[in-house]
């Protein structure tokens, strides 16, 4: 999994004279690859969150006077020379700050599987005897690390209905736990017809029939990412985008219609600090991010109801 080189509460840097200050351009952690579109937040947040088993990457702003051609808007990333960063927190034991050196003003922290909770990582910018050898004040960032998101539609289940039962499901819901925020789920809604056999013989768009074929496809209501929008757990999204579960003519008859809808996976917002973006810098890709393990199915079976025929008996003329 690449690693998103991001710079958190970051602000312009002055653009001083830096003929005063011995200065490097740091390279390694510091710097991104090349053709790596850095993110840079325009405001500065007190708590950052992420989820356990992934990385997140941690800047400290170096002071604008030391470090006059810190641009990091602009990639650059030239520190003057002597100069440490110390970091340090509270309860920090349970998570894994990584800083390739002290002279480098990134960290980034690693939250392993089981270490939910709370944290405050700490910093401090150090100068070197030629310039006063003073420290800066201790500058926090809180940290809340968050279980895996989970979804589940309620577990594996299978339906059987006649065409207008009352009891057909008006939804297909799911519950969302732990994580953080903005979710993102992956599912897919398969709709079919059977044969005389019981066999799966045509594949339709929707509930109405539309767009008949005779090899497998999902429907078009089908989707690989559906962001929610959802702010808390325990929040109940519903699946079902049509309008109802009926039953399709397959072309020569009312056939039993199979809807499957299969719950593959889950994101959320903290989940994706740990992912990649892409060099275009387009956090929109679904297939840029992880996934969560769902694997739950609800198959709704909807029998057509019989056509009851005409009754049939001797004719009244016959044997007269």
């Amino acid at each position: 999994m690449k690693i998103l080189r991001s710079v958190l509460c970051v602000e312009a840097a002055m653009l001083l004279s830096v003929s005063a200050f011995n200065q490097t351009t740091h390279d390694g952690s510091t710097v991104p690859a090349a053709g790596v579109v850095t993110y840079t937040p325009s405001t500065t947040e007190a708590t950052t969150h992420m989820t356990e088993g992934t990385t997140v990457p941690v800047y400290a702003l170096p002071d604008p006077y030391y470090h006059p051609n810190y641009d990091v808007e602009n990639a650059i990333f030239t520190l003057t020379n002597g100069f440490t960063w110390t970091w340090s927190g509270t309860a920090v034991d349970n998570l894994t700050v990584n800083q390739a050196s002290t002279d480098d003003n990134y960290v980034t922290v690693t939250a392993a599987s089981g270490d939910a909770g709370s944290y405050v990582l700490s910093v401090t910018e150090n100068a070197p005897a030629l310039y006063g050898g003073c420290s800066g004040p201790q500058v926090d960032l809180n940290i809340v690390v968050h279980a895996e998101p989970g979804v589940t539609m309620g577990g594996d289940a299978t339906y059987l209905f006649c065409a207008g039962d009352a009891g057909l499901p008006d939804d297909i819901q799911t519950i969302i736990s732990d994580g953080w925020q903005q979710y993102r789920l992956v599912w897919s809604l398969e709709i079919a017809t059977l044969d005389e056999l019981g066999a799966k013989e045509f594949y339709y768009d929707d509930e109405n029939g539309t767009n008949r074929e005779g090899v497998q496809k999902y429907a078009e209501e089908y989707t690989t990412d559906t962001p929610q929008s959802i702010a808390d757990a325990g929040s109940a999204p519903d699946l079902m985008t049509f309008g109802a579960f009926n039953v399709i003519n397959n072309g020569t008859r009312n056939a039993v219609t199979v809807y499957t809808y299969t719950l593959t996976g889950i994101n959320d917002q903290a989940s994706r600090f740990g992912d990649f973006i892409d060099l275009a810098g387009d956090d929109s890709d679904a297939s840029a991010f992880t996934y969560y393990a769902a694997g739950e199915t609800v198959v709704v079976t909807v029998y057509p109801a019989p056509v009851t025929g005409p009754i049939y008996h001797i004719p009244n003329n016959w044997a007269q």
